[in-house]
């Protein structure tokens, strides 16, 4: 342990007992900085390891220097358990890695904890969202089940190629091979059962009855025991997925929407288009019932990565690029997003038709989930339910845009006043 003392600074100082550390797998650097009454500023470095009893060591040592509030980087999962040893005794700043770099030169442990400690020191860098421990908790079983699903994915996969690889075609004929009738067929197969016409119309289920020949032509194929064997273990790890899939999901929702008031917030989010219960819920595990740490929907939009990016230069904007920030709320906002455009009616469909004319797909999708973010915000902070403005709406924006362009033809009479009346009516416009 070392102890030095400096005179002066030359920024704001914010917080005065104040700590900086440095995490790592096994063992954190930890710099305290401490100002007395006579404006005498005291720095104490010490290594502590990650286990639980030397991290409550630490926890014990910066109380003893009176210190308020500790800073550090998002290493990984590493920082999550240094943050549960400490977040009932001060405020901890988790800091983004990518705004923490300092500036070139030598670089230690020691120098990284105290460029952590300056930094929570004058309030350099703004902290990142940490939700309560219960949604912390939440989230555990949402990426869990993101983990599981991406890993049932895998499985279904191969278990096609086996299919394609023995000449078996079902999924050119069944758009989901892993629905109830694409199993009935997959478990015949497996179980060497000869298949006939009138068997397969017995046993499949609503247009695939008027298939059976197409079927037929498609199980039709070069299926040998090597392919039975590798089949008959995929799809039983398959099921097992789909099981904890299904069990996660339950546990999720029991832990979460435990309370009339979470039933009621689940329940304005699954009115806007694309959400369904099991979406909502899986929503509400990363954002959690309170937004509070965003005081606009803008800075809601821009934590979750679906706002257009800022980059400046000599008066231009050299990119708009959005920043990547929460990968599974962005998927799953992009998610919900694609399934917003098959809602026929409804004005999310009419608007991602426009602009995906004049963007193209991609970042119509994206402009969609920016719009469904800032219902989500207005569902949970301003505790409003949706209003569907149905495609006819975007008709009327269309028919502004006609008739502007109209006016400046000048071809007909009384486009101005209609112009005017369509412009001193803001109603019109969708909530921003």
């Amino acid at each position: 342990m070392s102890i030095t003392t400096q005179k002066k600074e030359q920024y704001e100082i914010v917080n005065k007992k104040c700590a900086g550390i440095d995490v790592h797998r096994d063992y954190v650097n930890v710099t305290v900085v401490i100002e007395n009454e006579e404006k005498e500023i005291f720095t104490s470095y010490q290594v502590f390891a990650t286990t639980k009893d030397s991290l409550l060591q630490m926890r014990d040592w910066l109380l003893s220097y009176g210190c308020t509030i500790a800073g550090m980087e998002s290493t990984g999962k590493y920082w999550y358990p240094v943050y549960f040893a400490l977040e009932e005794h001060m405020q901890v700043n988790v800091y983004n890695a990518k705004n923490m770099r300092n500036m070139p030169g030598k670089k230690t442990d020691k120098i990284d904890s105290e460029w952590i400690a300056k930094v929570t020191r004058h309030a350099l860098i703004r902290p990142s969202f940490i939700p309560e421990p219960r949604i912390r908790d939440a989230r555990l079983f949402a990426r869990e089940r993101k983990s599981l699903v991406k890993e049932r994915s895998s499985v279904r996969q191969r278990i096609l190629g086996i299919l394609d690889s023995a000449g078996i075609k079902l999924s050119s004929v069944i758009s989901d091979v892993f629905g109830v009738s694409g199993r009935i067929l997959l478990e015949e197969m497996i179980k060497r059962r000869k298949l006939t016409p009138e068997y397969v119309k017995n046993r499949v289920y609503g247009s695939l009855k008027d298939k059976v020949n197409d079927i037929m032509a498609a199980v039709d194929g070069y299926l040998r025991e090597t392919h039975i064997t590798l089949l008959k273990i995929l799809i039983k790890h398959e099921k097992s997925l789909t099981e904890s899939i299904e069990k996660i999901e339950k546990l999720l929702t029991e832990f979460l929407i435990d309370s009339d008031q979470s039933r009621a917030v689940l329940a304005r989010v699954i009115t806007i288009p694309g959400f369904s219960e099991r979406s909502g819920t899986l929503l509400l595990a990363e954002v959690g019932f309170d937004l509070k740490a965003f005081p606009t929907n803008k800075q809601f939009c821009s934590w979750l990565g679906l706002a257009p990016g800022i980059k400046e230069s000599a008066g231009k904007n050299v990119s708009g690029k959005i920043q990547v920030r929460q990968r599974y709320l962005r998927a799953l906002l992009i998610e919900i997003a694609l399934a917003s455009t098959r809602l026929k009616g409804t004005y999310v469909r009419a608007k991602y038709w426009i602009l995906k004319g004049r963007i193209g797909a991609k970042k119509a999708v994206v402009a969609i989930a920016h719009y469904l973010a800032k219902a989500v915000y207005r569902a949970i902070y301003e505790e409003k339910v949706f209003v569907e403005l149905t495609e006819a709406y975007s008709s009327m924006r269309q028919m502004r845009t006609d008739f502007k362009m109209l006016d400046k033809i000048k071809q007909r009479q009384g486009l101005d006043s209609m112009v005017a009346y369509l412009n001193q009516n803001p109603e019109n416009e969708p909530n921003s």
